[in-house]
């Protein structure tokens, strides 16, 4: 629970001087890079979280990473960072941070559940609808679950809606089930 405010605490931090100094944009997308970076790298996630490592060191290889990709001010929060010695909280940090984003701008994320990988013009598609339907941007994720059989399961705001054909089966299994 303290991480998750120290998370929140830094995230907002940075998301206001982004907004106070009109680079809100730009230190978005370093974030965005940055946390999948962090995702992808595994190395750099036990770099970070090993407490052997100097944090002059870790300073180095974070400032090595992004300075040249990123803007001004998401480096010199990097280097506070880790400065601090709250670069453990790198990701979660970054993960706070797109939230907060995404609240400003009203974009509400959405999850899709599919039985196999659908085309970018379904997913535009899929995304215009949404955003007609919800009167709101859509940040949309797309997951594939190939147990789904068909159909799929959306996910909007912690509310499920599943029109799967493995929930229909489920249906007609426990139907069958209570006549015999």
């Amino acid at each position: 629970m303290k991480e998750l405010k120290l998370q929140i605490r830094y995230a907002q931090s940075l998301f206001d001087l982004a907004k106070q100094t009109n680079v809100l944009e730009s230190v978005y997308n370093d974030v965005l890079s940055i946390r999948d970076i962090c995702l992808e790298n595994h190395e750099l996630q036990v770099i970070l979280k090993n407490p052997i490592i100097k944090p002059l060191l870790k300073r180095q290889i974070v400032l090595s990473l992004f300075e040249n990709n990123c803007q001004e001010l998401t480096i010199k929060f990097l280097s506070f960072v880790v400065t601090k010695r709250r670069e453990i909280h790198l990701l979660g940090i970054c993960e706070s941070f797109i939230d907060i984003y995404r609240k400003d701008k009203n974009i509400q994320s959405v999850e899709l559940m599919v039985s196999e990988n659908i085309s970018d013009s379904l997913r535009e598609e899929i995304i215009s609808h949404l955003k007609d339907a919800l009167k709101i941007d859509v940040w949309l994720t797309i997951k594939v679950n190939p147990k789904l059989i068909g159909g799929f399961c959306l996910t909007i705001d912690g509310k499920q809606y599943d029109a799967s054909f493995l929930k229909k089966l489920s249906i007609l299994r426990r139907d069958f089930a209570a006549k015999l």
